[in-house]
């Protein structure tokens, strides 16, 4: 089955919506055990399980393009939300060391 790009596009983003949305309540309700959540151990979860499903592409070319579109979109991203000055985490000290 071909579908157009548009099309391809529009149920891309529809799908990305929703998933954000419950990778974000999942990681709230989660973070409601810990006294102080961490940043990087979200981060840590979040990059173990999108490696997990990076090495699951069994197609090298395909792997690695899913990679470069993975570098630039979380650029793009991380830049977009700066712009809307949307981060509001707490860097935290632990022997002399951010966290």
């Amino acid at each position: 089955m071909t579908i157009s790009e548009s099309t391809y596009r529009a149920e891309r983003a529809r799908q990305t919506e929703i998933l954000h949305k419950a990778i974000e309540t999942a990681m709230q309700e989660a973070a409601k055990q810990f006294e102080t959540p961490m940043l990087n151990a979200a981060i840590g979860a979040l990059l173990a399980s999108l490696a997990e499903s990076m090495a699951a592409i069994g197609d090298s070319r395909i792997r690695k393009q899913m990679r470069q579109t993975v570098d630039k979109e979380l650029s793009r991203q991380v830049a977009a939300l700066i712009a809307a000055n949307r981060p509001n985490s707490q860097t935290i000290i632990v022997d002399g060391g951010m966290h």
